[in-house]
């Protein structure tokens, strides 16, 4: 492989990079993309409460702040802070939404199996196994996955060159526009009155 071929751009958001490098030890990040020693003490405490939540996915928000208070010495805000931080790291699809729902629904199906199996509950085993093929859609095609990694966002840049839409500009815009002020207001925005708000209104 190339290493001169770079799959992503060198500039990215500390978000951008956790996202990308969650869990590697910095060995493993390319040097366009290290982060400082802060960056990795935030990191580390990212993947902390990310790796927690994601194998207790029937954990409450709440609970997980208690957990990050009493056994990792958080303080409040900063627990909240960071759950925050991790909620969006989880993405669209582990975010107190529809789909963390189902992500919470197919562990406890999950969870059911193993308790069924250890009690050698053969029918309950094969009613959960029997949900959580239905559920997750087992018995279908896959469809065809879209992929998202590969999407590169476009890059937008505010520009006041109308000529970008394909429309012609206006010769001294800035004389003409004063000139109507003046034509239909009667003076120009500088010498406009400032009234002052009253308790009356």
């Amino acid at each position: 492989m190339n290493s001169d071929l770079q799959p992503y751009p060198e500039k990215l958001t500390f978000l951008e990079k956790v996202q990308l490098y969650l869990f590697d030890d910095p060995d493993k990040i390319p040097s366009y993309h290290q982060f400082t020693e802060h960056e990795l003490k935030v990191k580390k405490r990212y993947s902390l409460i990310f790796s927690y939540w994601l194998d207790k996915p029937t954990l409450s928000e709440r609970k997980l702040i208690n957990y990050l208070v009493n056994e990792h010495s958080y303080s409040k805000s900063m627990a909240y802070k960071d759950v925050g931080t991790v909620k969006v790291l989880l993405g669209n699809v582990r975010n107190a939404t529809k789909e963390w729902q189902r992500y919470k629904l197919i562990a406890i199906l999950d969870r059911a199996i193993e308790l069924a199996e250890a009690k050698k509950d053969v029918k309950n085993m094969i009613l959960a196994a029997d949900k959580l093929g239905k559920y997750t859609q087992l018995d279908k095609e896959d469809s065809i996955r879209i992929p998202y990694d590969e999407i590169v966002p476009q890059n937008f840049e505010i520009t006041g060159d109308v000529s970008v839409l394909g429309i012609e500009p206006i010769p001294n815009l800035q004389e003409r526009q004063k000139r109507m002020r003046e034509k239909y207001t009667g003076g120009t925005v500088e010498d406009a009155e400032i009234l002052s708000e009253t308790k009356d209104g």
